[in-house]
């Protein structure tokens, strides 16, 4: 029997602790968290005890405990919990998803009160909370990415003015190419979303509490400040304990062993492998963190280890209307990565020409591939709600699938004997009077 130690409990920590209960073995489990674990685990306020003593029956769980010190020599970890105390545990194995810290403004005023960041599910429910505030009225967001604009969204919702700041020339620039980008551009300044693109930030002002962002075109009026404009690893405290590479990554191998025999990463604080180039990237997505507490759990518990595979970075969001999703490269990850790709782009009805218009929406999808016709990244988008088309992209980055492999795949059909009739065209209609009178 083992004592395995999981320290945070996002996404990789908490399917890591998952595969080991579905072992059902005997090691011993403890699993500490910076925060509380009901809010972590996203538990109902009213089913929280419950949870937590089903929970608490299989593991011995420290919430609101930080662990601020690793000592590999004698296999120890040491925390605080919320009253200061120090307390050290020993451990057989070690795994840390120790995630990352939201990024902050080096300007004038990034310290003021009502200038906020997410870093947890407990910082994402206080803004939600702020966002029914019938004192705040202005919100600024700084940062146009996924988090950016959706929480934009929300603030719009409640009738707040939302302006969002963002160095890029349009929003979801790193997720989306210029074909989707432009369009969501639009749909968000005809919902009243007021977007202030390639304008960089240079103070937030006011005395104690904020009241406006300054740019370097403008000022605009604030009684809140979001800044989402990336993350950083969390990993600062290992510095000197393990092995971390020039961004402050810690450094695993392909089975998320990390430069000290028995600790392991996953998660926001590391690299994985990126199916479309085969390289080791930054993936900060928690689907990337889940596949990884996963193969993690089976190889802790086996000695027949199970290499990563791989991710494709698929994500998908709805803004301004539109639902959208992306995998594996785009055309800027191509640039950065050197990567040459080929890419094509095309926008068609959803249904036939024939079907009455409030049943059609454009579909906008771009694939990239290599010059072998190997698939290696996609985009969809469209009113209507497709974007699981995307996993079959994924699928095929990932087992290495060509555009003529894709191609003759062999899909579903359906024939349209059940439609209503105003789906029908007049032909159609005519045809099947023809076949029911002979």
């Amino acid at each position: 029997m083992a004592k395995i130690i999981i320290v945070g409990a996002a996404h990789g920590g908490r399917e890591t602790v998952n595969g080991l209960l579905a072992a059902n073995t005997d090691n011993e489990i403890h699993w500490y968290e910076h925060g509380q674990f009901a809010t972590a685990l996203d538990w109902a306020p009213a089913d929280a005890e419950k949870e937590r003593l089903a929970l608490s029956q299989q593991v011995t769980l420290f919430d609101q405990t930080t662990v601020t010190k690793i000592t590999p020599a004698t296999h120890t970890i040491t925390a605080r919990n919320q009253r200061g105390q120090l307390q050290t545990d020993h451990y057989d194995r070690l795994v840390l998803s120790v995630g990352s810290l939201p990024i902050q403004l080096p300007i004038p005023g990034a310290e003021l009160s009502g200038v906020r960041s997410i870093q947890n599910r407990a910082s994402i429910n206080e803004l939600k909370l702020a966002a029914k505030s019938a004192a705040i009225k202005n919100v600024v967001v700084i940062g146009g990415g996924y988090i950016g604009m959706n929480f934009a969204a929300l603030f719009k919702q409640t009738g707040k003015q939302v302006t969002v700041i963002d160095v890029n020339a349009r929003p979801f620039s790193h997720n989306l190419d210029s074909e989707f980008t432009q369009i969501l551009a639009a749909a968000s300044v005809e919902n009243g979303l007021q977007l202030k693109m390639e304008e960089r930030v240079t103070a937030i002002l006011g005395s104690t509490h904020v009241t406006a962002v300054q740019t370097n075109r403008g000022q605009y009026a604030a009684d809140l400040v979001l800044v989402a404009v990336g993350n950083r690893p969390n990993t600062a405290w290992l510095r000197g304990t393990l092995t971390l590479d020039s961004e402050g990554l810690i450094e695993t191998d392909d089975y998320f062993q990390t430069s000290v025999p028995d600790i392991y990463a996953i998660g926001d604080a590391t690299k994985v492998r990126f199916t479309p180039t085969g390289t080791k990237e930054r993936i900060t997505l928690g689907s990337a963190a889940s596949h990884a507490g996963r193969l993690l759990a089976h190889n802790l518990l086996t000695d027949q280890r199970i290499v990563f595979p791989g991710v494709q970075a698929t994500s998908a969001l709805n803004a301004a209307g539109y639902y959208f999703a992306a995998t594996g490269l785009n055309t800027q990850l191509a640039v950065r990565m050197q990567q040459p790709v080929l890419a094509t782009y095309i926008a068609v009805p959803r249904l036939v020409a024939s079907a009455p218009a409030r049943l059609n929406a454009t579909v906008h999808f771009k694939l990239f591939y290599d010059k072998t016709h190997r698939i290696l990244g996609a985009q969809i988008m469209s009113t209507a709600e497709l974007t699981a088309v995307i996993n079959t992209v994924s699928l095929a980055i990932q087992m290495g699938v060509t555009l003529e492999q894709l191609a003759y795949g062999d899909f579903f059909f359906q024939p349209g004997l059940s439609q209503p009739v105003d789906v029908l065209s007049t032909a159609s209609l005519q045809a099947l009077q023809t076949l029911a009178t002979n």
